[in-house]
């Protein structure tokens, strides 16, 4: 049997604030150390650590946007992080820079940058550069094409050889997959120099597509839309090839997801035209029978890789589809030209299929 004197001995118990205030306490140690390392993170983009390195003379093309600018600045080396500089450059309320050539140094702080810029270009004959634009929705094949057309100082084995035996490596590539899909349709300046480096183009296609790819959130793909960061990749381009105006790329998505919950084909046309390699032609009968990975009409799941280079509002479409139970979409032009019209059984289906026929809208 305990006594009074044998309670002293027990341990009281903690009182609810004292809780509260150790809780409270340790969040605020985690909130400071995390603090602490955004910080220098951050002051290490700002002001790089280490000297200043050689000088360097960077051509500003006529036009250039500041997030232009702030993208040839690093891949010339002379600021750590584009997006830490564009913002620098918004908070100080700076921009409208001149065209022209800039003497810089590589590993520069954001503020002897700026005050270069603002300086304006050096005196001496200027750089003739260029704009390559590769738009959103092409294949492999067709980037190269395109980038042959618009560069003629590329040569092609050169170029085909950077292509095939890329020297980097999208973080979002699996194994033994190739670049499709994975280069960025974008608007990219060129100079002297790198009109003469297929190779180092081919490099800026692809840490431009990653550095997309993180900002709409493609790392967080499983949690998200239940698939793998590659596999969104696939269903973006898709989206890509299939819409035909920005509001029903969520809604396509939605579709592509239904389907693949429900173990159905995804009947998708764009992916059979990849298939065999019918970019415009009319798809015959024989077409959607063909024993290819990428026929969607006759095996269920996604095809093995993209079917082009699906832009940012594909991939954002991709991991933000619309919420609906619709399995078909068909163009009708229904309310504005282009766009298609969603149904949730196969009967609505039918009906939007005849308006597609009788108006003539590839059916």
């Amino acid at each position: 049997m305990s006594t009074d004197e044998d309670w002293d001995w027990l341990p009281r118990r903690t009182s609810t604030l004292t809780r509260v205030v150790i809780l409270l306490g340790l969040m605020g140690v985690v909130v400071l150390i995390a603090t602490l390392l955004i910080k220098g993170w951050v002051d290490d983009r700002l002001d790089p650590p280490g000297d200043e390195g050689p000088e360097l003379v960077v051509n500003i093309p006529q036009g250039a946007s500041i997030n232009d600018i702030a993208r040839i600045l690093e891949d010339e080396g002379v600021v750590a992080n584009s997006t830490v500089f564009r913002y620098y450059l918004r908070y100080k309320d700076a921009g409208d820079f001149q065209a022209g050539n800039y003497v810089l140094n590589e590993n520069m702080s954001v503020w002897q940058a700026k005050d270069v810029l603002l300086a304006g270009p050096a005196p001496g004959p200027a750089v003739d550069a260029f704009r390559v634009v590769l738009p959103e929705g092409l294949t492999l094949a067709q980037i190269q094409r395109e980038l042959l057309a618009q560069v003629s100082t590329f040569n092609a084995d050169d170029l085909a050889r950077a292509i095939a035996f890329p020297p980097v490596r999208s973080d979002y590539q699996p194994t033994n997959s190739t670049l499709e899909g994975v280069l960025f349709p974008d608007t990219y300046l060129l100079d002297g120099a790198t009109a003469e480096d297929e190779a180092a183009l081919v490099v800026r296609l692809v840490e431009q597509f990653d550095q997309v790819a993180s900002d709409v959130g493609l790392d967080g793909a499983f949690d998200t839309v239940g698939v793998s960061p590659y596999e969104a990749v696939i269903v973006a381009s898709l989206i890509e090839k299939e819409a035909l105006n920005d509001e029903d790329r969520a809604k396509i998505a939605r579709v592509i997801y239904n389907r693949l919950g429900l173990g159905m084909e995804l009947q998708i046309d764009a992916a059979v035209r990849y298939a065999v390699n019918k970019p415009s032609e009319p798809l015959t009968l024989a077409d959607l029978r063909v024993d290819n990975p990428y026929n969607v009409y006759n095996r269920t799941g996604l095809p093995p890789g993209p079917i082009a280079a699906p832009g940012r509002a594909s991939l954002e479409a991709a991991l933000n589809p619309e919420e609906g139970f619709w399995l078909f979409y068909v163009r009708t032009d229904d309310p504005v030209p282009g766009a298609h019209t969603f149904s949730n059984t196969f009967e609505e289906h039918e009906a939007a299929v005849a308006i597609c026929r009788e108006r003539n809208l590839g059916c």
